[in-house]
């Protein structure tokens, strides 16, 4: 809104907006009978609002807008409850039945990367546009960094705390709720419901933040690029990401 001599210019409602929480009685009062009955479109807060008992037609006006922006506010939390998947859960290595912190999981979607790290409880949220969810998808789990923090930390010794956890991905579909799920993380693979969890190697297809380029390319990005987040594919997971089902192994590469 635009500075106006007596408030704010609103372009959208084409009104003056007039700033009444700094105001006092004799002030309001003056504004009011200015008025002579006209809407006053005004910034209140609760002490303004009692102090403008003397102005009926303010008060009916400020009530009204005031259930306006509690019935748009309402609207937009509704909105956003619908806009966002959520899928959340909680990672335990299944040979000790501990919690994995600081394990790195994964949304992927060939145009974008949403990513969560888990607490210190092994638990991960993450919320996700419904825009980006397919009729089936990829969640991964990546133990990369913390592999290397445990292989410094125990120095190679041959202790159960010190086993590497393999990559991971699951696949779950639309229509699937994924909430405050437990996740039992083993070396290779582990099932959850009736799915198979494998991990992947080489390319086929290579994709930059969506888009396809050439080997070469994708190469000289990665190598320039050690920061972007880089995952490979292959089998069902690659053909769900590239929603092709032509797709044997899939690079894929982001920048953020």
């Amino acid at each position: 809104m635009q500075d106006f001599p007596s408030g704010k210019f609103c372009e959208k409602c084409s009104k003056c907006i007039v700033d009444f929480t700094e105001k006092t009685d004799a002030q309001i009062n003056e504004i009011l009978q200015t008025a002579n009955g006209k809407e006053i479109c005004g910034r209140i807060s609760r002490r303004t609002l009692s102090l403008a008992a003397t102005g009926i037609i303010l008060i009916t006006n400020l009530t009204f807008i005031q259930a306006q922006i509690q019935n748009n506010s309402e609207i937009t939390t509704e909105q956003q409850a619908v806009d966002i998947t959520k899928v959340s859960g909680k990672l335990i290595f299944k040979e000790t039945q501990k919690i994995i912190p600081n394990a790195e999981v994964y949304f992927i979607n060939k145009d974008k990367l949403i990513k969560s790290v888990t607490n210190q409880n092994g638990y991960f949220s993450l919320d996700i546009p419904n825009d980006l969810i397919e009729e089936e998808n990829v969640l991964y789990f990546s133990f990369d960094q913390l592999n290397e923090e445990k292989l410094k930390e125990h120095k190679g010794k041959d202790t159960v705390s010190s086993y590497n956890y393999g990559n991971q991905t699951i696949i779950f579909s639309r229509k699937e709720k994924i909430e405050n799920r437990k996740f039992q993380i083993g070396y290779k693979e582990f099932v959850i419901g009736a799915v198979v969890i494998i991990e992947n190697p080489p390319p086929n297809y290579y994709y930059f933040d969506g888009r396809n380029i050439s080997k070469e390319k994708f190469e000289k990005l990665r190598k320039e690029n050690p920061q972007y987040h880089y995952f490979s594919f292959e089998g069902k997971e690659a053909d769900i990401i590239s929603q092709d089902n032509f797709v044997d192994t899939l690079y894929l590469l982001y920048s953020k």
